[in-house]
């Protein structure tokens, strides 16, 4: 079973009801594949498998163009229009985009020598976010994501008719969120520009019970903004764990909603799930029932580097040798006997403190339990006697001092190289275009210094 085939399906039942709702725009599904229709005749002079990038902003728009694609049997290329021309310029080469669509529907051809080994089931092409260095291209195949749909109903507290998802389209999340609402015959909710005030006007014009996809970031902005949520259902959250304070204060405002959060990523959807915070303290939950992992290189705390096999895997990285069954996740992870998973953070982001090896996203985890703090990250700075320190920054109403952290730190359990030499208190965090705090810009921002860090405070 093919995704175009789902959605076809639905169109076929839907026919004049909405599919799409962007700001004050909408579509029908007959609508829809009709329009679709007219921008495949414009890429019927170019041949199957072709790989066409789209890097449009619009959401409805840039829809259009994905089907149309698949209505050729074409790969969409799902690029982030925020890129500069140079950077687009940059991925076509490296991956032999041959057509290119942008804002405007213009369609540029691309004549490269090389053409890329595609396998017959996938379904497009996504990017890495590309925060450290060019984004690598991955390939999503149909099943994985019609597996991944299966599991989201399983999830589900009752059923939804709406399926909101007002994060930026090229990044997965929101891109997953759009085409499961079409392949199950659902309205979809988008926004080009995240608004609480806006997508709740378009939400309360809609009386049907929704699912949200969101990201933690757009969550914090739902509850500072008091957002009417009355017609929701459940909300799917990823990208970060939700803090103990988040969780509460939200289940307070909206005690009738179910929060699911999952651990996955880009290239192996869903891993973990913890459906209302009944997951242990510290853990991301318990596997989804067909993953599969492997923790190797483990310490003495069965600490290690995280390894994935499921049926909702991606096909491997454009240019790249197939990979094998199991996918390096990239993170330091441990799993009990009761399938539930902790994570420890990014391989990349390991400190070691005096020879110790320090994980940052433990800090995090139980300083986002204190009640001063909002936001946090931890960050390292190298240190003549101990290699490296750990240095939080962090936004709350009030000035922490070292001692309160030290002592709340070794009251959770944590050791003395665990805890931050320097605390730093900002105004605001710098942000990935997903949402979720920009770690490498956050380092990166501090180590310059000077006036350029001095922006945050």
């Amino acid at each position: 079973m093919k995704i175009l085939d789902l959605i076809k399906e639905q169109v076929s039942l839907k026919q004049t009801e909405n599919a799409i709702f962007i700001e004050d725009e909408s579509i029908s599904y007959k609508e829809l594949w009709e329009e679709s229709e007219i921008l495949a005749n414009k890429l019927s002079y170019y041949p199957e498998k072709v790989m066409i990038g789209i890097a449009i902003h619009h959401p409805l728009q840039f829809i259009k163009w994905y089907i149309a694609a698949l209505m050729n049997k074409q790969i969409p290329c799902v690029v982030d229009a925020n890129l500069t021309n140079e950077k687009l310029n940059e991925l076509a080469h490296i991956y032999s985009i041959q057509v290119f669509v942008n804002d405007a529907n213009d369609i540029t051809y691309m004549k490269h020598s090389k053409l890329n080994n595609v396998p017959d089931d996938i379904l497009h092409i996504g990017f890495t976010s590309g925060t450290t260095g060019t984004p690598k291209a991955y390939m999503r195949n149909h099943d994985s994501w019609i597996k991944s749909f299966e599991y989201n109903e399983q999830l589900m507290n009752a059923y939804s008719q709406i399926i909101v998802a007002p994060g930026p389209h090229a990044h997965s999340l929101s891109l997953y969120a759009l085409i499961f609402a079409l392949s199950s015959g659902r309205g979809f909710i988008g926004q080009r520009n995240f608004n609480a005030q806006s997508l709740e006007k378009v939400m309360n014009n809609i009386n049907q019970p929704k699912t949200l996809f969101i990201v933690p970031t757009i969550l914090y902005s739902l509850i500072n903004y008091k957002v009417n949520l009355n017609n929701v259902n459940s909300i799917f959250s990823s990208g970060a764990k939700l803090s103990p304070n988040i969780f509460q204060k939200f289940k307070n405002q909206y005690p009738y909603i179910d929060i699911i959060e999952f651990f996955g990523s880009s290239e192996a959807s869903f891993i973990s799930y913890n459906i209302n915070g009944d997951a242990p303290c510290g853990s991301v939950g318990k596997l989804f029932p067909s993953v599969k992992v492997k923790i190797e290189d483990q310490d003495k705390d069965n600490v290690g580097r995280l390894y994935v096999k499921s049926d909702m895997t991606f096909s491997g990285y454009l240019n790249e040798e197939m990979r094998e069954d199991w996918i390096k996740i990239g993170d330091w992870a441990s799993i009990t006997e009761q399938n539930e998973l902790y994570l420890y953070g990014r391989e990349s982001d390991r400190l070691i403190i005096g020879g110790k090896n320090i994980y940052p996203e433990i800090i995090e985890q139980n300083l986002l339990k204190c009640d001063e703090i909002e936001e946090l990250i931890i960050i390292s700075e190298k240190h003549e006697k101990f290699g490296e320190i750990a240095v939080l920054i962090y936004k709350g109403q009030v000035e922490l001092t070292y001692l309160k952290v030290k002592n709340f730190l070794l009251n959770c359990g944590l050791s003395r190289y665990e805890i931050p030499s320097k605390l730093i208190k900002v105004n605001k965090m710098l942000y990935t275009s997903s949402g979720k705090i920009a770690r490498h810009k956050m380092k990166s921002t501090y180590d310059l210094g000077g006036e350029r860090w001095n922006q945050l405070l």
